[in-house]
């Protein structure tokens, strides 16, 4: 019996990846089958199977598994502005938290918000970055190093845009 790593078990094929980069975009199933050439029930296979893979089986888990995708570098971020939004640490918690858990209430948990409170700031973060849905938003975080791998998921590469009238 062969044992195999983390990594290989979460290996994308060709098609997942082509699905992944649309999922990381924020495309609906309509608008990523529509883009690859592929059913509406194909691309929502493909996205159910990278659900799997990094064992986000909820179906509100979209967000969760773009962060999956993301975090194993299997696909590049979104194109994103070059200057990052300035968020409150608040917001950054709730971000990172969406971006974890599949669940309200394990994301309101692990944001320390109430669980109403989770859709109406989830929607405030969509506007306040030009996100055009709540996936969308993993992916431009993703860009802007918001939940990266560094230890303060800061990227000195990306500028952050400053409140008015500061240095």
């Amino acid at each position: 019996m062969t044992i195999q790593s983390a990594e290989a078990l979460t290996q994308l094929t060709p098609a997942e990846k082509r699905v992944a980069e649309r999922l990381v975009a924020g495309a609906s199933n309509i608008q990523g089958a529509r883009e690859l050439g592929m059913s509406t029930g194909t691309f929502a296979s493909h996205v159910a199977s990278i659900g799997r893979k990094f064992q986000i089986t909820s179906r509100s888990g979209r967000p969760a598994r773009a962060n999956a995708v993301l975090d194993s570098e299997q696909v590049a971020p979104p194109p994103a502005p070059a200057i990052a939004p300035q968020l409150a640490e608040a917001d950054l918690r709730l971000l990172r938290a969406y971006a974890k858990y599949p669940e309200t209430p394990d994301i309101a948990r692990a944001a320390g918000i109430a669980q109403a409170e989770v859709r109406p700031q989830i929607k405030k973060l969509i506007a306040e970055t030009g996100a055009d849905n709540a996936t969308h938003l993993i992916g431009l975080a993703h860009a802007w190093n918001l939940l990266g791998k560094g230890q303060n998921g800061t990227n000195p590469a990306v500028e952050t845009a400053k409140p008015a009238g500061t240095a």
